[in-house]
């Protein structure tokens, strides 16, 4: 965003996910389906250096490159047509005891994230509307066989294993 350059692809997260950043920062990079790509409409080679911080889970890039003429201004994201999650989800996990209850999803809510960038190159600004739709995620929760749910009463069955067939090793 920063840089000002145009994209020509990019992909917010199907949903709002903290460690990301801000929505309508974000970006999803999943190949060979998705991917940030953007023009260098300048001049210049650009070189782009990953850089992996293994402690706090963290990839980011450097960009290097001869800093063009223009003037990048980023407005805060507006945050719009916000959605609640549903119900949480509760689904029998064999690997668990009688009793345990394990959160593996946490609620976030849905909603449209815009962020208005304009760029200023020789007297001409360029604006774009960068928008972001994230959809609601309900909580889930596996719990072991036999337990209690305090409250709910709708929970999802475990999907049987598919039966499989047995040879009866022929005529006999």
């Amino acid at each position: 965003l920063e840089g000002g350059f145009p994209f020509l692809e990019r992909h917010n997260h199907g949903y709002v996910v903290s460690w990301y950043g801000d929505p309508g920062f974000d970006a999803t990079i999943y190949t060979p389906y998705v991917d940030l790509r953007f023009l260098n409409d300048t001049d210049a080679h650009l070189l782009i250096q990953p850089v992996v911080d293994g402690v706090e889970g963290v990839l980011s890039f450097r960009f290097y490159g001869t800093r063009p003429d223009r003037k990048v201004e980023i407005s805060e994201a507006v945050y719009e047509d916000k959605k609640l999650p549903g119900e949480p989800i509760y689904q029998e996990d064999a690997s668990l005891e009688a009793g345990q209850i394990k959160q593996v999803e946490w609620a976030k809510e849905g909603l449209t994230a815009t962020v208005i960038r304009k760029v200023t190159q020789n007297g001409v600004t360029r604006e774009e509307a960068i928008r972001s739709v994230y959809r609601p995620w309900n909580a889930m929760y596996l719990y072991g066989p036999g337990t209690v749910i305090p409250g709910v009463t709708d929970v999802e069955e475990p999907t049987p294993a598919p039966a499989t067939e047995e040879s009866s090793g022929g005529d006999g």
